[in-house]
């Protein structure tokens, strides 16, 4: 899954995202497959969006998820912030993740 989105500044907007209740996930290795309950559309996540996913689920804002993933993940930070970007923009994309309420 990839994405294009711009997250600049200390606390952007999308910086409290979560996923959206609608989307049922199902952890398979290092994948993670998504099913859309309101378009029957499903999603394969590969490791570094299945991580992602997990983090935004625990409730974790983007900079700790790309604090943890940078510790987690053999790759540069601006080459991470930038495949974070892509994924978060695909998944807002096709309604995979939302704003946290109250944030």
């Amino acid at each position: 899954m990839n994405v294009s989105d711009q997250t600049t500044g200390s606390t952007p907007p999308d910086s409290h995202l979560r996923p959206n209740s609608d989307v049922m996930a199902q952890r398979m290795g290092d994948e993670t497959v998504l099913l859309h309950l309101r378009t029957n559309r499903f999603y394969e996540l590969n490791r570094t969006a299945a991580r992602l996913w997990e983090l935004l689920g625990a409730g974790h804002d983007l900079g700790q998820i790309q604090e943890q993933m940078l510790r987690e993940f053999d790759v540069d930070a601006a080459q991470l912030a930038g495949e974070i970007e892509d994924i978060l923009a695909a998944m807002k994309d096709e309604d995979l993740v939302n704003t946290r309420e109250g944030d």
